[in-house]
């Protein structure tokens, strides 16, 4: 019963913690109409995404939402997380992106699933890790995601386990993963797990489940900790395993690149997603000047119109030209000195934050030293600490630095007296005193000399002391 109680009230708290940063985030604006009717694009309202978020990539802030916390199937979005514990074991040292995964016959008969959005493996050929993360994201191979996974963790069920715990561990609170792939493991024929891999604990038929903003979180660590994955996506079409005789060509699924139907300036990434019960999603990053933006929309169409793989692009790019319309990544205090809650304090480096453009910045004080914007954007979670920059107080400044002129006056006067006193010594005072090694070796020279005579005052105490204890010794032997 207790634990049904802290349930409950964990719940609660959950839902009023995401509430309110959905109310601060979609009071007041534009609806995804009001987005797409800014921009030259058509559409039909009944196409329009089930839940879409606008995220900054350099600070985290939550710009834009629509329906972000509704649960959603992301379909093959979900191999982004499958990739980032794939850096995480990189980074860790546990393989390289010149580490080879050898294809076995299972692979092989995996990769021939019509099913599944795949590519031609053969078995016995080795394929180097940096060969399978663009055939993850691009083609959006199920096979090479599986390869992959099974570098992080051979036991499948263990894997999707860790994926869990990532998720959270990332603040990914509305997101539950049954699968590695983002296709149910009941689609893979009996060959998602080896021979003789205990998959009892797995659900086959189930979907992963998670929300728009759940999978921003994920892609601005993603793009935080490993922006070399944007080589893999920058472009419409790559190759892999150029110069073999397993080379292949694929075009992107990303129709915003700039060679794509709905080019969009800045666009370099990142991963589409469909399904039956998901419809048309992506997870798309892009750049102009210093802002770099990010937005996931789900639920674009459906699964019975394949058009829905164009038309989920016109609603990212209205996103996306309402964000770089509306906002900017800039500096809004320099280094320097500055008057802060009516005290003047020094700024160490220069405040960089993303800020909606033409609006006024206001600074508070905080615990620590720190400098932070008075009502800044919301967080898209609250993991991700908003921006801050430390400061000294002039007032303390100013009087470390009094502090140090006196010290340095004092040594001055020190070594003023000690020259004078060795000036009076004989051949001494023949020689260049200002000359720094001249100095030096003096001063070595009276050390040492100091050292000696403090040795021969200890070295004749302890005689006495040995003296007195015999003298002793002997009346007490009388």
């Amino acid at each position: 019963m207790k634990n049904k109680v802290f349930s409950f009230f964990c719940l609660i708290f959950v839902g009023l913690y995401f509430g309110g940063q959905r109310v601060q985030a979609e009071e007041n604006q534009p609806s995804m109409m009001d987005l797409v009717s800014e921009t030259e694009y058509q559409v039909n309202p009944v196409d329009q995404p089930k839940g879409a978020v606008l995220i900054d990539a350099n600070t985290g802030k939550l710009l834009w939402s629509e329906n972000a916390d509704a649960p959603r199937n992301p379909a093959s979005i979900m191999k982004l997380m499958t990739l980032y514990m794939v850096y995480e074991s990189m980074a860790t040292g546990k393989f390289n992106l010149d580490t080879e995964v050898t294809a076995t016959s299972r692979h092989q008969q995996m990769s021939k699933i019509y099913a599944l959005s795949n590519n031609k493996i053969i078995e016995n050929v080795n394929y180097p890790v940096r060969e399978l993360i663009p055939l993850v994201l691009v083609p959006s191979s199920n096979v090479a995601t599986i390869m992959l996974s099974e570098l992080v963790d051979e036991n499948p069920a263990q894997f999707i386990q860790k994926m869990n715990e990532t998720a959270k561990q990332l603040g990914m609170n509305n997101t539950t993963i049954y699968n590695a792939t983002g296709a149910q493991i009941s689609s893979f024929q009996g060959l998602y797990g080896k021979e003789g891999d205990d998959l009892s604990n797995l659900s086959p038929s189930m979907d992963n489940e998670t929300t728009a903003r759940d999978i921003a979180i994920l892609t601005y660590y993603l793009l935080k900790k490993y922006p070399e994955i944007l080589e893999y996506t920058k472009d419409s079409q790559i190759s892999t395993m150029e110069g073999t005789p397993y080379e292949e060509s694929f075009e992107s699924y990303n129709q915003s690149l700039a060679s794509g139907e709905y080019p969009f300036e800045g666009v370099d990434g990142l991963k589409t997603g469909s399904s039956p019960s998901g419809g048309f999603n992506i997870s798309m990053t892009g750049q102009q000047g210093d802002l770099r933006l990010i937005t996931t929309v789900f639920g674009v169409g459906n699964w019975a119109d394949q058009t829905g793989e164009l038309k989920r692009h016109p609603f990212a790019n209205a996103i996306f030209s309402y964000g770089f319309k509306n906002f900017s990544y800039e500096t809004i205090l320099t280094k320097g000195n500055h008057k802060i809650d009516g005290q003047e304090v020094k700024v160490e480096e220069d405040f960089k934050e993303t800020i909606k453009k033409g609006s006024q910045s206001k600074f508070e004080l905080i615990e620590g030293n720190l400098i932070r914007l008075k009502e800044p954007l919301p967080q898209v979670s609250n993991e991700i600490k908003p921006s801050e920059v430390h400061y000294q107080k002039l007032e303390k400044l100013e009087e470390e630095q009094s502090n140090n002129k006196i010290k340095a006056g004092t040594k001055q006067k020190y070594l003023a007296f000690i020259i004078t006193g060795l000036n009076k010594v004989p051949f001494v005072n023949q020689l260049d005193l200002s000359d720094p090694i001249v100095l030096g070796i003096l001063a070595s020279l009276v050390i040492l000399l100091f050292l000696f005579i403090l040795f021969l005052i200890l070295t004749i105490s302890s005689v006495r002391r040995r003296k007195k204890r015999s003298r002793q010794g002997k009346k007490t032997r009388r």
